[in-house]
């Protein structure tokens, strides 16, 4: 992470950087600053993370399973993270090119640029790459990451017409699944709020009888 700082600041120029964002700070240095930043930060969200499998989930499984029979703890996209750390690298990395080479594609296009971000790319796209190299080894890591870096990039666009009718136009969210819901529930209030709840009352629905409808594993 060090090295991609530095790189991301001899980009911008130590003028830049010491006048906009170090405060005076050799750009150098405080580039190497905000990569061990970044780093430990990452290591924080793992040890949180094997706190979670070790203590909370197991905390949680007698209340689960006295009111809701056979549930499955819903975690966060870092709890995969143990599993692949350097498939998390390479799917951030990977990510991160595709949303630069999505937001080249719509500068030459001439429509709404939509500017990668660090977080929504390491959070997704290091989950895609830990689920890509689980089923397609490095190849999988690499490909699937730098889609969810082009999705990252062209799917807020569905959204931004929804938020502009709410009063933040101009603005997107960058997480597929704020945009699949978002989209889903805004085309649904179009047509009127009864619409908006019969979806969201229906999709309840599905799920529960789902639980009661699937094949029961044996031990």
């Amino acid at each position: 992470m060090v090295i991609f700082y530095v790189i991301l600041a001899l980009f911008c120029g130590a003028e830049y950087v010491q006048a906009n964002l170090s405060g005076g700070t050799n750009f150098i240095v405080f580039a190497m600053i905000k990569g061990i930043q970044f780093a430990a930060g990452v290591y924080i969200i793992l040890q949180g993370v094997r706190l979670i499998l070790a203590e909370i989930v197991p905390a949680f499984k007698g209340i689960s399973e006295r009111l809701i029979p056979n549930a499955r703890p819903a975690l966060d996209c870092p709890v995969v993270y143990p599993f692949a750390p350097n498939a998390v690298l390479i799917g951030f990395f990977s990510s991160f090119i595709g949303g630069i080479v999505g937001m080249f594609l719509l500068v030459i296009t001439g429509g709404i640029i939509i500017l990668p971000g660090v977080v929504p790319h390491f959070f997704c796209g290091a989950t895609a790459g830990v689920f890509g190299n689980a089923t397609g080894g490095v190849k999988g890591a690499v490909f699937g990451s730098f889609v969810n870096g082009l999705l990252l990039t062209f799917a807020p666009l569905l959204i931004m017409p929804l938020l502009g009718d709410l009063g933040y136009a101009g603005t997107t969210f960058s997480d597929l699944d704020f945009i699949a819901t978002g989209f889903a529930l805004g085309k649904a209030g179009q047509f009127g709020s009864v619409v908006a709840t019969a979806l969201v009352f229906g999709v309840l629905a599905i799920m529960i009888i789902a639980t009661y409808v699937q094949p029961k594993k044996t031990k």
